[in-house]
C-alpha cells in the first residue's frame, strides 16, 4: 500500500511540474481559501457501523487556466472530527478524535456566462489519509475520487467569492480501510478488520478567491 501510495503522490508532483513549466506569464492563475461544513457519513464495517460526525472544514486550492474555461487544479482539505464505533453486538464505543485529510488533483470546467458569474463542475483523483489522534488506532491512507460543482462570482478583476458542494468517494484497495472490530476486551476500533464499505462524504463551502491574470 505503501509503494502505491508513493506512486500517486509521484505522479501528482509530476503533473503539478508539468503545468508549472509552462509559460505562466500566458495563464491564468487562482487561489482560494475555503472553510464550511463537512458531512461526515457512515462506514460499514463487518462487525457494525462507524459513524463520523459532521465538522467544519478548511483548505485552499490553486487552479492554472489552460484555456479560458478549463482550469487544471490542486485541492487540499483538512477536517477535524470525531467517529463513534456502533457494534452489532456490546455498546458503542467512547468518542474517537481524528482528522481526514484530502489531496487532490483534477480539472475543473465552467460554464461562460460572462464576465463576473461563472457556474462550473470538478473532477479529481487523490488520497485521503485519516489521522487518529490517539494510539489505539492506526492512521489509514486511501485513494479517492471527488466529484463537485459550484459558482464563481468575480467583485472585481481580481476578487471574487467562490462557493463549492462536493462529494468524496474514498476507495476500499484490497480490503483495506479504516476500521473497527470486537476484541476481548470490548468493542473498539483498530487495524486488522476492515472497512466493507468506506464512507462516503460530502461537503459545502465558500471562500474568497484571487486571481492573476496574465499581463
Amino acid at each position: 500500500m505503501k509503494r502505491k501510495t508513493n506512486r500517486l503522490f509521484i505522479a501528482l508532483l509530476l503533473a503539478i511540474l508539468i503545468y508549472s513549466s509552462q509559460d505562466i506569464s500566458a495563464q491564468i492563475i487562482e487561489l482560494n481559501g475555503f472553510t464550511g461544513i463537512h458531512l461526515g457519513g457512515t462506514a460499514k464495517l463487518y462487525y457494525g457501523d462507524f459513524k463520523i460526525e459532521d465538522a467544519q472544514n478548511y483548505g485552499g486550492k490553486i487552479a492554472f487556466g489552460l484555456s479560458s474555461t478549463i482550469f487544471a487544479e490542486l485541492t487540499y482539505m483538512r477536517t477535524n472530527t470525531e467517529g463513534i464505533y456502533y457494534p452489532e453486538l456490546g455498546s458503542p464505543s467512547e468518542r474517537i478524535p481524528f482528522s481526514s485529510n484530502y489531496l487532490h488533483f483534477g480539472g475543473l470546467q465552467e460554464i461562460n456566462l460572462g464576465e463576473r458569474i461563472a457556474p462550473y463542475g470538478t473532477l479529481g483523483l487523490g488520497l485521503v489519509w485519516w489521522d487518529p489522534e490517539t494510539d489505539v488506532i492506526d492512521g489509514k491512507t486511501q485513494f479517492s475520487i471527488t466529484l463537485g460543482g459550484g459558482l464563481k462570482i468575480w467583485l472585481t478583476d481580481m476578487i471574487g467569492i467562490r462557493l463549492q458542494g462536493s462529494m468524496f468517494m474514498p476507495l476500499l484497495l484490497n480490503g483495506y480501510g479504516f476500521g473497527c472490530g470486537i476484541g476481548t476486551g470490548g468493542s473498539g476500533c483498530g487495524a486488522n478488520v476492515y472497512t466493507r464499505i468506506t464512507p462516503f462524504q460530502g461537503e459545502f463551502s465558500g471562500g474568497l478567491s484571487i486571481r492573476l491574470s496574465p499581463n
